[in-house]
């Protein structure tokens, strides 16, 4: 073999440049085979300690070593090229022979020491500010379960951060695909950190490092992040993650406030995206927002309740609306407002509107007052005013349920036996969210089984004629 060729004898060593100029070749099968001899090939040099230099070595053999060195350079600055190749198969080799030079620069010093400056250049090139790098970071997440390798992440990030003149969409796209990678350690292990270097041959203290050091990174990286102007697909995927995967681990949740509330204050899904982290800060953190409800009755629109983040919606108003200490005004409101918004809604939706509206007058009373109210039974008598942005003003206790009453007579009979709930005493217990389940797809098919005993027909019976 080659790799027994080239330790044999320092002769050989030119098979080196051989193997460089395959790895430099047209040929994807040839660059995937160069690639593995030479992380085999430099397993070996690092094993038998020839990519060291010390004082001891004559003249020809450290000059053979910083040869050596210089080629696993060029490696490196290949490999990191090859990161960018179409070919994803080469892009994943790339990335694990660049992880493999990391733990064996790492592990075969003196001490414990993170090789920082390789790792810095495969994180630099993981942020790329013209290059898209979804693939790599989905492939770089397995070593993201590391402390080690979670803590330096967190640390290049920092320092990428401090130093970048020019900021592109696709860099802020590409450090989110990053930081969305991080699985923050609940808990670290009884007997040790989870290292991607091995810590037994250190001679020194090993890998450490505090819980508070690296929360403060962490919130110091995200901090960073959420004032660059974020553009609109990638704060929409950002808002999704931040009350599950950020705040939580964040040293101040409560610095996010203004970035919250801006978000919150822009309309359509920015707005309902944001609820669920607004809410968080709101419910555990006391932070105050007296517009939240007004704001929420603002987005309560029938683009939103048909749109694509409608179950969201559901989910997030039926948790936000449990309290109940809120007010019998504001409940009714957003009752009132829900019907009227079902009667120009898809089936599925307006199942899910009378699943909520339900819910909410089991569990506030005081609503009912719309269901024995006789009056008005049309839009036109109706006084309650859709379009008043305030709930207090919207007249919505004047009102009655005659929305849902016209739903009674809905195309659809699950939207009927529905709607037809308020005409008999309400259950004790909250109906339970299936309504949330249902597409027009499942309606329909659901439709087709149920058998008919008699189909209605669009023209009368032909009559039997007696001869």
């Amino acid at each position: 073999m080659i790799i027994e060729k080239i330790l044999q004898s320092k002769k050989n060593a030119n098979c080196i440049l051989d193997l460089e100029k395959s790895l430099l070749s047209d040929d994807e099968d040839g660059i995937l085979s160069s690639m593995d001899t030479f992380q085999e090939l430099f397993t070996q040099l690092y094993n038998r300690k020839m990519i060291q230099l010390s004082s001891d070595l004559d003249t020809n053999e450290e000059k053979y070593r910083l040869w050596l060195i210089e080629r696993k350079n060029d490696l490196v600055t290949n490999l990191l090229t090859y990161l960018n190749y179409e070919n994803e198969n080469i892009q994943e080799k790339s990335l694990e022979v660049l992880m493999t030079l990391v733990r064996l620069e790492g592990a075969h010093k003196e001490t414990w020491n993170f090789p920082v400056e390789l790792f810095d250049k495969i994180v630099n090139e993981l942020l790329n500010s013209n290059i898209n790098q979804e693939v790599n970071v989905r492939k770089f997440q397995e070593y993201m379960q590391y402390d080690d390798i979670l803590l330096h992440s967190l640390k290049a990030v920092m320092d990428i951060l401090n130093k970048i003149e020019e900021v592109t969409d696709i860099f802020l796209t590409n450090l989110f695909y990053l930081l969305n990678t991080i699985r923050y350690p609940k808990e670290f292990q009884a007997d040790g950190y989870n290292t991607f270097l091995s810590q037994n041959n250190s001679k020194t203290a090993p890998f450490f490092f505090k819980k508070r050091q690296l929360r403060r990174l962490f919130s110091d990286v995200w901090q960073r992040y959420l004032k660059f102007p974020l553009p609109l697909p990638l704060l929409k995927k950002v808002l999704l993650v931040l009350h599950k995967k950020v705040i939580p681990h964040l040293e101040n949740p409560c610095l996010l406030t203004d970035f919250l509330t801006d978000s919150y204050s822009q309309k359509g899904v920015i707005s309902l995206l944001s609820l669920n982290s607004l809410f968080l800060l709101m419910d555990k953190y006391n932070i105050e927002y007296p517009d939240f409800f007004i704001k929420l009755y603002s987005l309560t629109n029938a683009e939103v309740i048909n749109g694509k983040f409608c179950l969201r919606f559901f989910y997030l108003s039926d948790l936000f609306l449990s309290s109940i200490h809120i007010p019998a005004y504001l409940i009714t409101a957003f009752v009132k407002k829900l019907s009227r918004i079902a009667l120009v809604s898809r089936a599925d939706s307006v199942l899910r509107i009378l699943c909520l509206v339900i819910n909410l007058m089991i569990r506030h009373k005081s609503v009912s007052v719309l269901i024995h109210q006789e009056g008005p039974n049309t839009a036109g008598e109706d006084p309650f005013d859709f379009d008043e942005p305030d709930p207090a003003k919207c007249r919505a206790l004047e009102s009655s349920l005659w929305e849902i009453k016209t739903l009674q007579s809905h195309v659809v009979p699950s939207v009927c036996r529905k709607a037809k709930m308020i005409n008999r005493a309400l259950p004790y217990l909250e109906l339970e969210n299936v309504a949330l389940n249902v597409s027009m797809n499942s309606l329909y098919k659901n439709q087709r089984k149920r058998p008919f005993a008699e189909v209605p027909l669009a023209v009368c019976r032909p009559l039997k004629i007696c001869l």
